[in-house]
């Protein structure tokens, strides 16, 4: 298997339960790793996944407020598998930085990974 990765892109975003979060926003860290076929080598950007194609779609859903967080990771991998179908395998991790929860925490964290 072949894995193409975005690391820790980094988003200003209106995701939340809270209606501050929806006004102020957050900071979030969005980690996308997919998994492709890759018995043979990949000599165009066409036989492959382009990460700045990743880029776009997390862009497009990070833009889309939604109250829970499980709700943005799976989108990004249901719309990740639509547009690239040779996915076989996706981990999705959503980071809200400082989460407003009234105590010193670094990040909330949710992960989906999916076998398709």
């Amino acid at each position: 298997m072949l894995t193409i990765a975005l690391e820790q892109a980094a988003f200003r975003a209106y995701h939340g339960l809270y209606p501050e979060e929806t006004v102020i926003g957050n900071d979030f860290l969005l980690d996308i790793a997919v998994r492709i076929p890759g018995s043979v080598a990949i000599e165009e950007l066409t036989d492959t996944v382009n990460y700045q194609g990743i880029y776009e779609i997390a862009k497009e859903i990070m833009a889309q407020p939604k109250p829970l967080l499980e709700e943005v990771v799976y989108a990004l991998s249901d719309t990740l598998k639509a547009r690239y179908p040779a996915i076989r395998h996706s981990t999705v991790t959503l980071r809200k930085l400082n989460p407003p929860m009234g105590a010193s925490i670094r990040n909330s964290l949710v992960s989906l990974e999916k076998e398709y």
